[in-house]
């Protein structure tokens, strides 16, 4: 081990035990890192509600339990805020008649016996039925269904993008488009060195007015406005082909931390 690497981990073990006995942090519930960019302390807080405690390589115990004292009431304002912004993703228990959404419609899952491609089937009501071989979802789980939410979506973003894309007034090329599972965190990506864009097969549950936005959003990315990732050059792109893009971008964060992303119990 470098002797840098080395007293660094000796650093980080002795202010974690000094903030574990100050007892502001809750044991266990946050992580030390020595950082040789920064010229300040920080403390902030992941999507999981883990706190990271960045020092700097000549902090010492006695300053930054101080600063963590002194920053407090901040931490738990910010902690509350995480709370109302963190992921609720819901599981699935994918029996016949679950229901499921497309295109923020309500739809039934139906399952039968014959070996059949997953599909969706409309109802003389108009309702939707997602019909899906059962023996498929005992040997996969919930993949067929994610599969074809993956090529359904496909064929949605490939009909809607280039409308859009053409709006934008640019001369890139419309950017690649795919759809695939994105985790838990991002409903979409924008990927410049590919020149990719790729939605989430989740957001497909979405109503189309928020679907769209997530797709222009993406989109505006393609066009590479200058300055900062989401700076004023892409904001005024944005609102110029979306006057109400902010309105959405909050109904869809909303929106985004219920959908169900695969999980069954």
């Amino acid at each position: 081990m470098h002797p840098t690497d080395l007293s660094d981990e000796v650093l980080i073990r002795t202010i974690t035990a000094a903030l574990e006995a100050d007892g502001i942090l809750t044991s266990a519930s946050f992580d030390v890192v020595v950082s040789r960019r920064r010229t300040t302390h920080a403390v902030t807080t992941r999507p999981d509600g883990r706190r990271v405690v960045r020092i700097l390589p000549t902090s010492t115990a006695a300053e930054i339990t101080q600063f963590v004292r002194l920053n407090a009431s901040r931490l738990a304002d910010h902690a509350r805020q995480m709370a109302t912004r963190a992921p609720r993703h819901p599981d699935r228990r994918l029996t016949d008649g679950c229901e499921l959404f497309w295109l923020g419609h309500s739809v039934r899952l139906h399952l039968v016996d014959t070996p059949v491609p997953v599909h969706m089937r409309q109802q003389e009501d108009g309702t939707g039925l997602l019909v899906v071989h059962r023996g498929d979802l005992e040997r996969c789980g919930a993949q067929p269904i994610i599969d074809w939410y993956a090529r359904a979506g496909r064929a949605w973003l490939e009909g809607a993008a280039p409308a859009h894309w053409a709006r934008l007034r640019t001369r890139r090329p419309l950017p690649r488009l795919e759809v695939r599972d994105l985790g838990r965190c991002n409903g979409a990506i924008y990927q410049e060195s590919a020149h990719q864009l790729t939605l989430h097969w989740a957001v497909f549950q979405l109503p189309p007015v928020l679907l769209e936005y997530v797709l222009v959003h993406e989109l505006v990315h393609g066009t590479r406005p200058r300055g900062r990732s989401h700076g004023p050059e892409f904001r005024t792109r944005l609102l110029r082909v979306m006057p109400d893009a902010l309105i959405r971008h909050e109904q869809f964060r909303a929106a985004y931390r219920f959908l169900w992303i695969g999980t069954t119990p």
